[in-house]
């Protein structure tokens, strides 16, 4: 998994659900999919499954930062 295959919509959510790993993020954003519209639904689908494919010291070292007009985005912490 490349840090370029997370969309900015999927690197936004994921700022919004953060959590100290990489499990507890992804358990996070499944426990908030009732919650959600159906718009959001398939990108937060995405961001766990894409997450899931993350080894828990490849999560250690990103940072999400959410998007503003002054930039966002992956930022690796190494």
């Amino acid at each position: 998994m490349s840090i370029m295959d997370f969309t900015v919509e999927e690197i936004n959510l994921i700022a919004v659900y953060i959590a100290d790993t990489k499990a507890a993020t992804v358990s996070d954003i499944l426990a908030a999919l009732p919650c959600m519209d159906r718009d959001m639904l398939p990108i937060a689908v995405s961001a766990g499954r894409k997450l899931s494919a993350l080894t828990e010291g490849e999560f250690a070292v990103m940072q999400f930062v959410p998007a503003t007009d002054e930039g966002g985005g992956i930022v690796v912490l190494e």
